[in-house]
């Protein structure tokens, strides 16, 4: 359960991050907004890969 909830907090983090970008209009530059999901993205492999290992430890 821990890690359903830790990995909810972490991708609802990215949409929300994601949402602000889209909804700010000051970026307009396809190239930063890629690069953020991208990075977006890769951190969420990292943590849900992350909080996977430290589950199957207890």
């Amino acid at each position: 359960m821990r890690s359903r909830f830790a990995s909810g907090m972490v991708l609802g983090g990215i949409v929300g991050a994601t949402m602000s970008m889209i909804i700010n209009k000051d970026i307009d530059m396809d190239r930063a907004r890629k690069r953020m999901m991208r990075i977006g993205r890769n951190m969420y492999k990292r943590t849900r890969r992350m909080i996977s290992d430290i589950a199957n430890i207890f």
